[in-house]
């Protein structure tokens, strides 16, 4: 099996099997956080089966364990980690995907992250890791409210990567994120969670961790 992501003490392994399939599990890791882990996997697996059948988005194939799902493989690189420049197309056809999700009632709510975002072997684009994402069936006011947090992690994604394709509303989106994010209580919660894990690490070593 081959490494996807590289082991945290308070994050799933991800790793490639058989060269089609990704497994991610918390089965390794020590009984707190297999306990959220379980949950997340749970939750992922909910929407996956929600998003069932869109292009451009992982398919479920199984959860061997409480623990652990099985998704295809999608291929290629991440914005994070590729040489590559995406392109007014890609950027297009992700907004499609985005719109698709959204329709469903998704919202993935980690969309300032590159990792996220992939190209597949073709150059096709795609979106992965729905653990923290959001399910909201009714298409009303806070949907729509959800989905522009979407939307101002896409912009920020592609002032990095192509600031010269954003739009005007594009532009207006992205300083909107950028003064929203100095304040994005989520982010610092997580930031926060990550340093007790760490602490938990060194405390505890030889622990799974």
């Amino acid at each position: 099996m081959d490494v996807l992501k590289k082991k945290q003490g308070y994050g799933p392994d991800v790793t490639l099997v058989d060269g089609r399939l990704v497994e991610k599990t918390y089965r390794e890791r020590i009984w707190p956080v297999r306990l959220i882990g379980r949950a997340l996997i749970a939750w992922e697996a909910f929407i996956y089966g929600k998003l069932a059948g869109l292009s451009g988005i992982p398919t479920l194939i199984e959860r061997p364990d409480r623990y652990t799902i099985l998704t295809t493989y999608m291929g290629g690189e991440n914005l994070r980690e590729t040489f590559a420049r995406p392109d007014a197309a890609y950027f297009e056809a992700m907004a499609g995907i985005i719109d698709a999700m959204h329709a469903r009632g998704v919202i993935h709510l980690d969309l300032r992250n590159r990792r996220n975002y992939g190209y597949d072997a073709q150059g096709g684009p795609y979106l992965v890791d729905f653990a923290s994402a959001l399910y909201i069936p009714w298409d009303g006011s806070l949907r729509k409210l959800m989905a522009r947090l979407d939307w101002l992690g896409f912009v920020k994604v592609k002032a990095k990567l192509a600031p010269e394709l954003l739009n005007d509303r594009e532009r207006r989106r992205y300083l909107l994120g950028e003064t929203l994010s100095a304040v994005w209580l989520p982010t610092k919660a997580f930031n926060a969670l990550k340093v007790f894990f760490r602490l938990v690490k060194r405390t505890f070593p030889g622990r799974g961790l």
